[in-house]
Formats: structure tokens, C-alpha cells, sequence
């Protein structure tokens, strides 16, 4: 009989064969090893939501979180207890049961509510910080004012004027409360802004009762209790005009006119008496 002989080639493959079963040996560890750390993240993100959860159910439905007192503070417009009827809060209800955004626009429907500030406290108590907005203007319609303040945004229509400035010459169509002016006026109300702040320092605001504005190049201001009216001109030189106006509404007092801002030259202005 002849005696076997292994050639290099089934070494090789023995060779070969048992580093195979070492690796899966290897494998078949290390892939229980990642099933098991994958169980466990699953049981500890269900375990989390279940808690989650629970929390939610008890600040939702446990009394330990209803609304026992509600205050309202910075309002002087609008009524306290408007503006808790317009929030939908009430005394006995669960304060985290309506979100904060939903409270904030619910209470801001009201043209003169610019912001509100939402503090909910664990001792039951909601505090609503409001910043209200102001009328400075009124737009003049043929049977009524609009109230607007210096952002352009229109707060209320009334038959009964305000002690402020009127606005005449606008552009806007669409006046309704809660809206606001358009590019074209809003533009004009920031020079109207400028004119009123500069007259403010000098002393004459009070006596500027109207501001035609429906020409931009030339803004027409009217002082009634001292018979004149101002060709303004456009917003350029405007400290340099309300000093112009304050020196000669002191020379020609008394006497009715038109002082003529709107010229080439800033220091040819003057003054054409009524005839």
C-alpha cells in the first residue's frame, strides 16, 4: 500500500476551511452580543414614552395643574376682562391645555394688542403681560376717523376725532381694523413721523392739526389757530424747515398765508400773505 501524500493545494483548503469556522465562531457571539444592546435600546425608548406619557396624562387630566387665578397686567386700552374672554382661559381649566401660541393669537385678534408676555405659574396663577398699541394718527374719511399708530397698523374707525394729528391724502382702500397701510403711505407716514418729531422739539406740534400728504414731493401742513398752511416739500432739510416755520409763524403772526418751504433753494423761503 502506498502511503498518502497531502499536496500543498489540500493543505491550503484545510487551511482555509478551519479559518472559516473560526470566523463564524467569532461571528455567532459578537451577533448575539448586537441583538441583545438593540433589544435593550427598543425597551429603554418604550420605556421612556410609556413615561412621557404618563407625565402628559397627569399634567393634562390631575388637578394639580388647573387655572386658579388669572392676571392681566399693562393694559389700559382694553379691559382686563376682554382680554381673558379673548384668550378662552378660564379659572378651573388645565393651563397646559392650550399652548401659548394659540392663547398669544387668540388675544392679539384685538388691533390694539401688539404682544402679549405668557407666564404660567406651578401655584395655578397665569399672568398675560400686554403691550398695547397706541394711536398717534388719524386717517380723515368723509364720515369717520381711522385711528392709526406710527407702525401704519389700523386700530379702530369711530365717528369721534381724537386730540391728534389728521392724516389726509392716503392711498390705502382697504381700511379695516387689524390691517395696515400700504408700502406707498407707510412710507409717507415715516416722513409724516419725522416732521411731527422735529416740530415736538421746537415746540409747534400742537399747532400742526393736519398733514395732507397726497403729493410726496410736496407734504402740506395746516395751522389753523394762526390761519396758515405750509408747503412742506418733500422729507429732505427737515430741522432746517421747522426752524423756518417756527421764524415765521413768530414774524407774520396774526396775519393769514402760506410759508413756502417747497423751493430750489432752502434759504429763499418765504412768506405769501392771504388776499
Amino acid at each position: 500500500m502506498k502511503p498518502e501524500v497531502k499536496t500543498n493545494k489540500q493543505d491550503k483548503t484545510k487551511k482555509n476551511t478551519n479559518k472559516n469556522i473560526k470566523k463564524t465562531v467569532k461571528k455567532r457571539p459578537q451577533k448575539k452580543k448586537k441583538n441583545m444592546q438593540r433589544r435593550k435600546r427598543i425597551i429603554t425608548v418604550i420605556s421612556l414614552i410609556i413615561i412621557l406619557l404618563s407625565i402628559l396624562v397627569l399634567i393634562l387630566f390631575s388637578g394639580l395643574f388647573n387655572i386658579k387665578k388669572i392676571t392681566v397686567i399693562n393694559n389700559s386700552k382694553i379691559t382686563t376682562e376682554e382680554i381673558i374672554k379673548n384668550s378662552t382661559l378660564a379659572v378651573g381649566n388645565n393651563m397646559f391645555k392650550t399652548l401659548n401660541t394659540t392663547i398669544r393669537e387668540n388675544i392679539k385678534k384685538n388691533p390694539y394688542i401688539e404682544d402679549v408676555k405668557i407666564t404660567k405659574k406651578l401655584d395655578g396663577e397665569i399672568i398675560l403681560d400686554i403691550k398695547e398699541r397706541t394711536p398717534t394718527y388719524m386717517l380723515q374719511r368723509e364720515n369717520d376717523y381711522v385711528y392709526i399708530n406710527n407702525q401704519g397698523y389700523i386700530l379702530e374707525i369711530s365717528q369721534t376725532p381724537l386730540d391728534l394729528p389728521i392724516i389726509r391724502g392716503n392711498k390705502t382702500q382697504e381700511l379695516t381694523p387689524g390691517g395696515r397701510l400700504e408700502v406707498d403711505d407707510l412710507k409717507k407716514l415715516d416722513t409724516v413721523i419725522q416732521i411731527m418729531e422735529a416740530a415736538k422739539s421746537n415746540g409747534i406740534n400742537e399747532i400742526i392739526t393736519t398733514i395732507d400728504i397726497s403729493d410726496g414731493n410736496n407734504f402740506i401742513l395746516e395751522i389753523p389757530n394762526e390761519n396758515k398752511t405750509v408747503q412742506f416739500g418733500d422729507g429732505t432739510d427737515i430741522n432746517v424747515k421747522i426752524l423756518w416755520i417756527v421764524a415765521l409763524v413768530e414774524k407774520e403772526k396774526g396775519i393769514a398765508g402760506e410759508i413756502v418751504l417747497n423751493v430750489p433753494d432752502i434759504k429763499k423761503v418765504y412768506f405769501r400773505e392771504k388776499v
